[in-house]
């Protein structure tokens, strides 16, 4: 649960990170934009439904990524 809590600060970009992964830093600044345009409770669960999905479908390839949000 707290890797829940530093992809809603990412998303809301109370906390900044950049990875090696091109495409995660793309899903990123998407979700951000996303959600700043509307700034509601479900589009903040869609935005973190949707991060979840590409960590869980990615996880092999983002260990690295992963622990280094966990220490945001």
């Amino acid at each position: 649960m707290e890797l829940d809590l530093k992809f809603e600060q990412l998303i809301k970009g109370q906390v900044q990170y950049k990875s090696a992964n091109l495409g995660l830093n793309l899903l990123i600044s998407r979700l951000q934009r996303r959600y700043t345009a509307k700034q509601t409770p479900e589009e903040l669960k869609s935005c973190l439904q949707e991060m979840k999905a590409f960590i869980e479908k990615y996880n092999l390839l983002l260990a690295k990524d992963i622990e280094e949000i966990k220490r945001l």
